[in-house]
């Protein structure tokens, strides 16, 4: 479902792990942009653009935030130089007086990768459980990687790095990576964790396990998806070029094919179902229940998303979950887990939740003997309104969308009944807590259900999210106590001008949140 729009290619999906529940979208030209509570800020987080070549597949790639971030202000950026198209991992700091804000006179490099052609510059970058920054790398592009970086340890190109951030100057090698400390001449690249890597475009840890999957883009035959398990995998070689996916290439330059040298990948699909995996995440949020536990990834051609299940004897299987007409170039998770994924075609960012209870009709009627509104989605209720088995009550013409039941992002709406005396009327609140005190503070009212239909709440600063229309509550402000909603404008402020009361949240106050 659509959750943001307004970005301009975007490339990542990054939460800070600040418990500021905001998202980092990276655009592939050049700068950050923030996304709070479903709403584009318009100040880029950092514009670096003036440092990057963009196009095809160079930009700015990567961003990750450091695991404390919240205590030292410290982010890292993946980028192709815009003077020769190295590939450029810096660090900067967040602004001393502006959260939503870099300090560009922060930025410090830390690597700079000479890349021979344009293309296969993987990107991604992520810290993993055990506090190290991990790095993307492709094999430096064209085809068939004619220099074979992706087997070479005097190559940084082709490979999964693992450095350390947090000591030497400008970082340190952990003390496990495979050529950490070596004595060979000439001695491989120390920053080597991993190696045999076309394009790992995407790559992410489980946040459940701290298990590594790598979507690696395959050159014409097989996409892959590799993992390695939390603690261990350092020195691994994927393959590549003498293997894409389980398919032996021909190629010489590595391990012979299916070499016990050689870790295979979980999982590969034919170009018959796309041509550029986009890796994902293993799901671990609240909005779609049906994925937990399962990886959710994707192709960029053909715009089909997969989720990887694995059974109990250890094979791994696909289901299509969706097509699109076009593919994401990124997944990414907000600070719960829950995943959202980029469309670069739209400038779009969109949430993966599980397929919405159906929508229901919420109908307005007006009595004018009693001068109150009432509305309802019920069927049965509708029919006797209309039949006028209840007398007097007539539609107005204005209705809104709702959800017949909860999923996540919404809540169930009460529904109390105000005996005479005390309103004769309706009274609604997608508020659990309204709902209970309610309940506890006017034991006349009649509580007629908990979940008449289902509404998202309304946000603190009065500002629907994306795809969601506000819905006004208005009180008569009388002693027969009514109170009227609508997701239109022109009629709350005719009614505020009638001496009714708006109640809710921001400066003109939302009660609710419907779906469009």
């Amino acid at each position: 479902m659509p959750f943001a729009s307004g970005v301009s290619a975007p490339v990542e999906i990054v939460n800070a792990g600040d418990s500021s529940g905001r998202l980092f979208v990276v655009e592939q030209g050049g700068r950050i942009r923030i996304i709070r509570n479903g709403a584009l800020l318009a100040t880029p987080f950092l514009d670096a653009s003036s440092l990057v070549v963009s196009g095809g597949e160079q930009g700015l790639l990567g961003l990750a935030f450091h695991p404390q971030y919240r205590s030292n202000g410290r982010f890292f950026i993946n980028y192709t130089r815009a003077a020769d198209g190295a590939t450029v991992i810096a660090s900067y700091r967040v602004s001393a007086s502006n959260p939503d804000a870099a300090d560009p006179a922060s930025a410090q490099v830390l690597l700079v990768i000479a890349q021979p052609f344009a293309n296969h510059n993987g990107g991604t970058l992520r810290f993993g459980p055990d506090g190290y920054l991990y790095i993307g790398l492709g094999d430096g592009g064209s085809a068939n990687d004619p220099d074979n970086h992706a087997q070479d340890p005097l190559s940084l190109l082709g490979k999964m790095l693992r450095i350390d951030v947090d000591h030497g100057s400008p970082y340190a090698i952990p003390p496990s990576n495979p050529y950490a400390g070596s004595t060979l001449n000439p001695s491989p690249r120390s920053e080597i964790f991993a190696s045999g890597l076309r394009n790992p475009w995407k790559f992410s840890f489980d946040r459940a396990t701290g298990d590594l999957y790598i979507g690696d883009v395959g050159q014409d035959a097989r996409e892959e998806i590799d993992v390695l398990p939390r603690g261990g995998g350092a020195g691994a070689d994927f393959g590549w070029r003498v293997m894409e996916g389980f398919l032996c290439t021909g190629l010489a330059g590595g391990p012979a094919c299916n070499s016990p040298a050689l870790t295979l990948p979980i999982f590969d699909y034919g170009h018959d179902q796309g041509c550029s995996i986009t890796g994902g995440y293993v799901y671990r949020g609240s909005e779609a229940p049906s994925l937990v536990g399962r990886y959710v990834f994707a192709d960029y051609c053909s715009g089909r998303f997969w989720a990887l299940s694995r059974s109990a004897a250890g094979t791994y299987s696909a289901e299509l979950i969706l097509q699109r007409g076009n593919g994401p170039t990124s997944f990414g998770e907000d600070e719960q887990g829950n995943l959202y994924f980029a469309d670069a075609s739209a400038g779009a960012i969109m949430r993966i939740v599980d397929d919405a209870p159906p929508l229901v009709r919420v109908i307005e009627y007006y009595n004018a003997a009693l001068d109150h509104y009432f509305m309802t989605s019920a069927a049965a209720e509708i029919d006797l309104l209309d039949r006028q088995v209840l007398p007097g009550w007539t539609r107005t013409g204005y209705a809104f969308n709702a959800y017949a039941w909860a999923v996540p992002g919404y809540s169930p709406v009460c529904r109390f009944y105000l005996p005479p005396g005390t309103g004769d009327s309706h009274f609604y609140s997608v508020s659990p807590a309204e709902c209970a005190e309610v309940a506890q503070r006017y034991p006349a009212f009649v509580l007629e259900t908990w979940e008449t239909f289902a509404l998202a709440p309304g946000p603190v600063d009065g500002i629907c999210p994306i795809g969601l229309v506000p819905v006004y509550r208005l009180w008569n402000g009388r002693v027969d106590t009514n109170h009227r909603y609508t997701t239109d404008g022109a009629v709350r402020d005719m009614m505020v001008a009638r001496g009714f009361v708006a109640e809710g949240y921001g400066p003109v106050p939302v009660a609710m949140c419907a779906p469009s």
